[in-house]
């Protein structure tokens, strides 16, 4: 399920190694690729430079054991990509706590889930809890505007049940 912004295509185990610092520590924060740049700055012991990696924030304090979790509020995944593996098309996904929505960008569909209890994505919860999908998505929305992320343009000639792959 790479290219997708479902777990199955974006939780991965992440592995680092710190030259110097005792190591075997199995965390379950969850981390995405923005975090890499601003933790190997402060790994450096180099100042942050926040307008380079915008959302991301240095993973050190779970390393180190002087926290159990990063204070963010979210994780926004955006995906602004016709992918020849990804039917979904276009999306983008935000991750609170337990809790992550995800918006397929060429319907507007939405859906919520409770990874905690439903790590598949199985049981969409949009109906069930129509305030916090409507609270997410403004959220996602915002974030898009702030972080000036692309939007994508539709592309009409898309099918996602047609097999892109160039053959040899």
């Amino acid at each position: 399920g790479k290219a997708w912004v479902y777990e199955g295509g974006i939780r991965i185990p992440f592995i680092i190694k710190w030259p110097g610092k005792k190591g075997g520590k199995e965390l379950q924060a969850p981390v995405c690729t923005t975090d890499i740049y601003p933790t190997l700055l402060d790994m450096l012991k180099l100042p942050a430079k926040p307008e380079q990696h915008l959302d991301g924030v240095s993973l050190t304090s779970l390393m180190n054991g002087s926290a159990k979790e990063l204070q963010r509020e979210a994780l926004y995944i955006h995906y602004p990509h016709y992918h020849h593996i990804n039917s979904m098309g276009p999306a983008g996904a935000v991750r609170m706590g337990d809790y992550k929505l995800v918006e397929y960008y060429e319907t507007g569909e939405i859906e919520l889930y409770n990874l905690k209890e439903d790590i598949g994505e199985l049981n969409n919860l949009v109906k069930e809890q129509p305030e916090r999908a409507a609270q997410m998505l403004k959220k996602l929305q915002q974030w898009r505007i702030d972080s000036h992320s692309p939007k994508p343009k539709l592309n009409p000639n898309y099918d996602p049940q047609k097999d892109y792959r160039i053959k040899k």
